[in-house]
């Protein structure tokens, strides 16, 4: 067992749990950015673990196949498949009922206004590291409406609402669970 179930604790042992990882973005991750003309962080990206739709890479390389389900693995499922029982193990103790399929790793990733147009679901955002500020705007019916998914894990429909991450200073770390339509 990694976690204790008390929020600051587990706070700092996912923060070192994910300063283990090496972060990168994907060209879709790293477009994202571009579009809006902001740069990709140095020390940092955006990448998913879990499955994916997404067998082929490039000329000569393509995924690992999981087994079970058919489907492609990405990468950092493929080099950490530890990270699949913490991952879980976390869940269970803070949003126990919540099903997910993939999770979008993310440090320092400055998350531009956008609708997640693949998820099935709502999504869990969680957040952890050194940092100040960063809190994820979300855009209801009524406003925008702030929420600091450092201090507790965030639920909201990401592909019904737009959202984005206001600026930050620090090491941030965040992980969105959800379903996408290659997860489910």
């Amino acid at each position: 067992m990694v976690f204790s179930g008390d929020w600051e604790i587990d706070n700092m042992l996912m923060t070192d749990i994910l300063n283990d990882i090496t972060f990168y973005s994907g060209s879709t991750r790293r477009k994202m950015l571009t579009k809006k003309g902001i740069k990709h962080p140095q020390d940092g990206g955006s990448m998913l673990y879990g499955l994916t739709w997404r067998t082929y890479l490039a000329p000569g390389r393509t995924r690992k196949i999981d087994p079970e389900t058919g489907k492609a693995m990405t990468k950092i499922m493929v080099e950490r498949p530890e990270l699949a029982d913490i991952f879980s193990e976390f869940r269970d103790f803070y949003f126990t009922d919540f099903d997910y399929g993939s999770i979008q790793m993310n440090k320092n990733y400055p998350c531009p206004r956008h609708i997640d147009s693949s998820n099935t679901t709502e999504s869990i955002l969680c957040c952890f590291g050194n940092y100040t500020g960063g809190l994820c705007c979300v855009e209801m019916e009524d406003g925008i409406v702030k929420y600091n998914p450092k201090l507790a894990p965030v639920q909201f429909d990401g592909s019904t609402y737009y959202h984005y991450v206001e600026p930050f200073e620090g090491t941030r770390y965040s992980l969105v669970f959800f379903h996408n339509k290659s997860s489910k």
